[in-house]
């Protein structure tokens, strides 16, 4: 029996009631005809007002295929997971609760997927819309804090380059579930806690045979709220031991040598950063690097010490 949609679009939210209607609003303004998507927000254990507004634009929209599910086991893998089950597309697409997906973004991503019936899933870019502006001292090394994903104009077999759809931009035939499970519930936020790792480790699940299956398309993307709530050193703290966290359980139970490379890996980026810091720090550009600096010193911390 084949899916009744093309495309489900899952939104999982925590306390965003300040973005969560413009990321729902943009998906009223696809190209893609409404009788081809649903729309499925999951909402977990949110404490601000972000039920009403979800609520809201459900009596709003009426001619929209809606669903509106709560998770209460805290963490974005676990509605993640839970937005999997409800949903009935041959396509699922995962978009943050703070992004904006642009008018063409459902039908270009049916269209790949007819194009290329063997894929299994595929992402593109995520671009930040900086609220308040963009602070001096950001540069790429803040990408993953802001969920920015650029990898050039090419269209390429993205897992052969150590990359994977991510965030706000992944898509994935629902039969990808069937073959490599569900997301890792001991990573990913987890409302607070910044942890991470749960869609690269899910990616690390793909075997030899299927990773010609996954790919990236520059000109698939969203747009992805930023504001100064991210861009503040008790948030990139945050960030940073939240990541480190989630490096350190994915290989919890892995080989000797495969944690030992794990933390050396990211032990020598920490370093490499801080040690960017202190050459933008000579040259003058101050902000740069003394943000910079840090960013290296609490990746180190959080991967040896938290």
């Amino acid at each position: 029996m084949s899916a009744p949609f093309k495309i489900s679009v899952v939104i999982c939210t925590y306390n965003r009631e300040k973005y969560i209607r413009h990321a729902l609003d943009a998906l009223v303004l696809q190209t893609l005809p409404a009788s081809l998507f649903e729309i499925i927000v999951v909402n977990n254990n949110s404490t601000d007002r972000s039920e009403e507004e979800i609520l809201a634009f459900r009596n709003d929209h009426p001619e929209l295929n809606f669903i509106y599910v709560t998770e209460t086991d805290q963490g974005l893998s676990f509605s993640r997971n839970k937005g999997v089950h409800e949903s009935n597309g041959e396509l699922i697409t995962f978009l943050d609760d703070d992004a904006i997906a642009v008018p063409d973004f459902l039908k270009k991503c049916v269209d790949y997927s007819e194009k290329f019936p063997e894929l299994i899933a595929f992402g593109g870019k995520i671009i930040p819309r900086f609220v308040d502006g963009k602070p001096k001292w950001y540069t790429r090394y803040y990408w993953g804090v802001t969920g920015q994903f650029d990898l050039g104009d090419e269209t390429f077999k993205i897992l052969y380059h150590g990359k994977f759809p991510c965030g706000s931009n992944m898509t994935y035939k629902r039969s990808f579930f069937d073959r490599y499970g569900y997301f890792n519930t001991n990573l990913g936020r987890k409302g607070a806690i910044l942890l991470a790792g749960e869609e690269k480790e899910l990616f690390s699940r793909v075997r030899a045979e299927d990773k010609d299956k996954v790919m990236y398309f520059p000109d698939l993307h969203v747009e992805h709220c930023v504001d100064n709530s991210k861009l503040n050193p008790v948030y990139l703290k945050k960030f940073c031991y939240g990541f480190a966290k989630g490096e350190k359980l994915e290989v919890e139970n892995a080989s000797l040598g495969k944690k030992l490379g794990r933390y050396l890996e990211f032990t020598a980026k920490a370093y490499g950063a801080m040690f960017l810091g202190q050459l933008y720090f000579l040259t003058g550009r101050f902000s740069k690097g003394w943000m910079l600096f840090r960013f290296g010193w609490w990746i180190w911390v959080g991967l040896w010490f938290k």
